[in-house]
Protein backbone atom coordinates (compact mmCIF):
# COMPACT_ATOMS: atom_id res chain seq x y z
CA UNK A 1 0.00 0.00 0.00
CA UNK A 2 2.86 2.33 0.80
CA UNK A 3 4.34 1.68 -2.68
CA UNK A 4 1.05 2.62 -4.35
CA UNK A 5 0.92 5.83 -2.33
CA UNK A 6 4.51 6.68 -3.35
CA UNK A 7 3.72 6.04 -7.01
CA UNK A 8 0.62 8.25 -6.86
CA UNK A 9 2.59 11.06 -5.22
CA UNK A 10 5.34 10.77 -7.85
CA UNK A 11 2.78 10.83 -10.68
CA UNK A 12 1.03 13.85 -9.17
CA UNK A 13 4.30 15.76 -8.86
CA UNK A 14 5.23 14.85 -12.45
CA UNK A 15 1.84 16.04 -13.71
CA UNK A 16 2.08 19.32 -11.80
CA UNK A 17 5.61 20.00 -13.07
CA UNK A 18 4.55 19.28 -16.65
CA UNK A 19 1.49 21.51 -16.33
CA UNK A 20 3.60 24.36 -14.96
CA UNK A 21 6.14 24.04 -17.79
CA UNK A 22 3.50 24.37 -20.50
CA UNK A 23 2.07 27.78 -21.26
CA UNK A 24 -0.76 28.48 -23.67
CA UNK A 25 0.74 31.94 -24.02
CA UNK A 26 4.01 30.62 -25.43
CA UNK A 27 4.70 31.38 -28.10
CA UNK A 28 2.50 34.46 -28.31
CA UNK A 29 0.26 34.88 -31.35
CA UNK A 30 0.98 37.73 -33.78
CA UNK A 31 -2.43 39.05 -34.81
CA UNK A 32 -0.96 41.83 -36.96
CA UNK A 33 1.88 40.09 -38.77
CA UNK A 34 0.71 41.13 -42.24
CA UNK A 35 1.80 37.72 -43.55
CA UNK A 36 -0.42 36.18 -46.22
CA UNK A 37 -0.98 32.60 -45.12
CA UNK A 38 -3.91 31.88 -47.43
CA UNK A 39 -1.91 29.46 -49.61
CA UNK A 40 -0.74 27.62 -46.47
CA UNK A 41 -4.32 27.41 -45.17
CA UNK A 42 -5.46 26.09 -48.54
CA UNK A 43 -2.72 23.45 -48.53
CA UNK A 44 -3.93 22.18 -45.13
CA UNK A 45 -7.64 22.57 -46.02
CA UNK A 46 -8.32 24.92 -43.11
CA UNK A 47 -10.09 28.31 -43.10
CA UNK A 48 -6.99 30.20 -41.95
CA UNK A 49 -3.62 29.86 -40.25
CA UNK A 50 -2.12 31.91 -37.45
CA UNK A 51 1.51 32.70 -36.68
CA UNK A 52 3.41 33.50 -33.55
CA UNK A 53 5.54 36.53 -33.01
CA UNK A 54 9.08 36.03 -34.37
CA UNK A 55 11.03 33.54 -32.25
CA UNK A 56 14.70 33.01 -31.56
CA UNK A 57 16.27 29.64 -32.32
CA UNK A 58 16.33 28.89 -28.60
CA UNK A 59 12.62 29.71 -28.24
CA UNK A 60 11.70 27.38 -31.11
CA UNK A 61 13.73 24.55 -29.60
CA UNK A 62 12.14 25.18 -26.20
CA UNK A 63 8.62 25.19 -27.69
CA UNK A 64 9.28 21.97 -29.61
CA UNK A 65 10.65 20.28 -26.49
CA UNK A 66 7.53 21.38 -24.57
CA UNK A 67 5.50 19.60 -27.25
CA UNK A 68 7.30 16.40 -26.31
CA UNK A 69 9.81 16.19 -29.16
CA UNK A 70 13.17 15.05 -27.78
CA UNK A 71 16.36 16.65 -29.11
CA UNK A 72 14.77 18.81 -31.84
CA UNK A 73 18.19 20.31 -32.61
CA UNK A 74 19.18 16.91 -34.08
CA UNK A 75 16.33 16.80 -36.60
CA UNK A 76 17.45 17.10 -40.24
CA UNK A 77 14.61 19.54 -41.07
CA UNK A 78 15.71 21.83 -38.21
CA UNK A 79 19.35 21.68 -39.24
CA UNK A 80 18.46 22.47 -42.87
CA UNK A 81 16.26 25.39 -41.80
CA UNK A 82 18.97 26.89 -39.60
CA UNK A 83 21.60 26.41 -42.29
CA UNK A 84 19.38 28.42 -44.68
CA UNK A 85 18.76 31.20 -42.09
CA UNK A 86 19.78 34.66 -43.35
CA UNK A 87 19.77 38.11 -41.71
CA UNK A 88 16.24 39.51 -41.24
CA UNK A 89 14.64 36.04 -41.59
CA UNK A 90 12.04 35.14 -38.98
CA UNK A 91 11.26 31.85 -37.27
CA UNK A 92 7.59 31.54 -36.33
CA UNK A 93 5.19 28.91 -35.09
CA UNK A 94 2.39 28.34 -37.61
CA UNK A 95 -0.96 26.96 -36.44
CA UNK A 96 -3.41 25.71 -39.07
CA UNK A 97 -6.43 24.19 -37.33
CA UNK A 98 -10.05 23.51 -38.10
CA UNK A 99 -12.81 21.38 -36.62
CA UNK A 100 -12.52 17.79 -37.82
CA UNK A 101 -15.35 15.42 -38.67
CA UNK A 102 -15.42 14.15 -35.08
CA UNK A 103 -15.91 17.70 -33.79
CA UNK A 104 -12.37 17.87 -32.43
CA UNK A 105 -9.50 20.03 -33.65
CA UNK A 106 -7.69 18.88 -36.77
CA UNK A 107 -4.74 20.34 -38.65
CA UNK A 108 -1.06 21.06 -38.17
CA UNK A 109 1.20 23.03 -35.84
CA UNK A 110 4.69 23.58 -37.21
CA UNK A 111 7.56 26.05 -37.40
CA UNK A 112 8.27 28.12 -40.46
CA UNK A 113 11.20 30.14 -41.70
CA UNK A 114 9.93 33.39 -43.21
CA UNK A 115 11.91 35.52 -45.61
CA UNK A 116 10.50 38.76 -47.05
CA UNK A 117 7.00 37.74 -45.96
CA UNK A 118 7.14 34.29 -47.57
CA UNK A 119 7.57 30.94 -45.84
CA UNK A 120 10.67 29.30 -47.31
CA UNK A 121 11.13 26.29 -44.99
CA UNK A 122 9.09 24.24 -42.52
CA UNK A 123 9.63 21.90 -39.59
CA UNK A 124 6.51 19.90 -38.69
CA UNK A 125 6.11 18.71 -35.12
CA UNK A 126 2.39 18.17 -34.45
CA UNK A 127 -0.28 16.85 -36.77
CA UNK A 128 -3.75 16.83 -35.24
CA UNK A 129 -6.48 14.77 -36.83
Amino acid sequence: MKTLRSILIALTITFLCTACAYSRDFPKRDRSSGLDLSSTAKRFSVPHCEVSVPLTQEEVLRAVELQGVPHPEDRPDWQAMIKDLKPNDQLRQVTCLTTGSSGLAAGDVFYGLFRDGEMVAEMHTIIIN
